[in-house]
């Protein structure tokens, strides 16, 4: 039953975003921008054990996506330490351009001091380690994709993809992404990623309008995040006892 739903999960993905994405490069369809808008249905999540997914993933190789804060890490040890100098309505503003010129100095004050320093607080995800050995293990290939500012100016050495392969104890292929706040979903499409793993409802709607399949990583009740997430609400996999 579990696989039949998939198999038609992914038969709608695939008829709802109109074959946006592809990996052809003679596609004459545009790159999406924005994320989809999913309307909630009713709670169904459906939660899947990680056997269950080794499963229904195809026997070839793919491009498989990570979201950071709250997928890959548990982030809260880290802003929680740095939050209380900082404004939050300046450090993730709704309009960057109207911030003044003092503001703008503290937005990337607080990025730079996150992503150099506050983020060896940061704890892998047990998940994240399982996940990552499984897609290495495939022979996949692995970004990571985060909504994150970037160091600014950009240090000589990459010092946030160096902590992550330490974290982890694995090489990324791929520098990190940093969106700068961005909607991940053009990130996505870009680098025709397949699968995608994230905690939040916008991870998940950008994954469709990108074309990738939505995996759902739950958040930990501690999570320095306080928006509303609908853990399979928005019909996608649920990742069972991936929030820690």
């Amino acid at each position: 039953m579990l696989r039949f739903r998939f198999a038609t999960y992914l038969l709608v993905l695939a008829t709802s975003i109109g074959g946006c994405r592809t990996h052809s490069p003679s596609s004459i369809a545009p790159a999406p921008t924005t994320a989809a808008v999913i309307p909630l249905t009713a709670p169904i999540a459906e939660e899947i054990s990680l056997d269950q997914l080794k499963l229904l993933l195809p026997r070839h190789p793919i491009v498989v996506g990570f979201d950071v804060d709250d997928t890959l890490l548990f982030t809260a040890p880290a802003f929680d330490a740095l939050q209380p100098d900082y404004d939050p309505s300046v450090i993730r503003p709704r309009d960057y351009s109207k911030l003044t010129a003092e503001q703008k100095a503290k937005y990337h004050e607080f990025w730079n001091r996150l992503n150099r320093d506050y983020d060896e607080r940061s704890v892998p995800k047990e998940i994240a380690r399982k996940l990552l050995a499984l897609h290495i293990q495939r022979g996949d290939d692995i970004w990571i994709i985060s909504r994150r500012q970037s160091i600014d100016p950009p240090p000589a050495t990459d010092v946030v993809t160096q902590r992550y392969e330490r974290m982890f104890g694995v090489h990324f292929v791929h520098p990190v992404v940093q969106t700068q706040l961005k909607d991940k979903t053009p990130f996505i499409f870009e680098h025709h990623i397949d699968y995608y793993y994230g905690d939040s409802d916008s991870d998940i709607t950008s994954s469709v309008a990108a074309g990738a399949v939505p995996i759902r990583v739950k958040r930990s009740s501690e999570s320095y995040s306080k928006d509303s997430v609908h853990n399979g609400q928005l019909g996608e996999i649920v990742l069972r006892d991936s929030d820690r």
